[in-house]
C-alpha cells in the first residue's frame, strides 16, 4: 500500500514538475494561455476555459483515426485505474462538427471534447498526425507532447517526465 502512494505521489510531482512556463525558451513560451483560446464544447462538455486551474492531458483526435480511438480507450482506463487525479480532454485536428459528434459517440468516451480553433491548434504547435498528446498546466502552460499512440506504461512516463 505504501508503494501504491509512494507511485502515485512520485507520479503526481513529475506531472507537476514537467510543465514549463513563460521563462522557459522554445514552444512552451508560445503555448501560454491554452485556456483561453477558442473551442466549441462537443459531448455536453463545459466552456473549455473552466478546465484551467488543473493539469489536463489533452488528445488531438480526427474522424477516422483508428489509431485515436484505441489512445481514448488507454485513456480511459488509466484515468480510471492509474491517476484519477489526472484531468483529461480531447480536441479535433479537424473535421465537421457532425462527423466529430458522430465520432464521439461511437467512442463513447467519458472525459469532454471539443473542436478546435486555427488558435487553439498554433497555440498546442499544431502538427499533422494524430493522436498526439500535450501536458498543459494548471495557468494553461503547454509542457510536454507527444504524437503517436501511447500506452498506459508510456502515459506514466510522459506524465513523470521521462518518456
Amino acid at each position: 500500500m505504501r508503494l501504491l502512494v509512494l507511485g502515485f505521489v512520485c507520479l503526481f510531482l513529475g506531472a507537476s514538475a514537467s510543465i514549463g512556463f513563460a521563462d522557459d525558451a522554445g514552444p512552451q513560451s508560445r503555448a501560454e494561455g491554452i485556456y483561453a483560446l477558442p473551442a466549441t464544447p462537443l459531448n455536453n462538455a463545459p466552456d473549455f476555459e473552466t478546465l484551467s486551474g488543473n493539469i489536463t492531458l489533452l488528445v488531438l483526435f480526427q474522424p477516422n483515426c483508428p489509431w485515436c480511438e484505441l489512445q481514448f480507450r488507454t485513456l480511459e482506463d488509466f484515468k480510471q485505474n492509474r491517476a484519477s487525479w489526472l484531468q483529461v480532454a480531447a480536441v479535433s485536428r479537424s473535421g465537421s462538427l457532425s462527423a466529430l459528434l458522430r465520432e464521439l459517440d461511437d467512442y463513447d468516451i467519458e472525459f469532454p471534447a471539443y473542436q478546435s480553433s486555427e488558435e487553439l491548434l498554433r497555440g498546442l504547435v499544431f502538427t499533422p498526425g494524430t493522436p498526439c498528446l500535450y501536458l498543459i498546466g494548471p495557468e494553461g502552460g503547454l509542457g510536454q507532447t507527444a504524437c503517436g499512440r501511447l500506452s498506459s506504461d508510456e502515459l506514466t512516463r510522459f506524465l513523470m517526465g521521462t518518456y
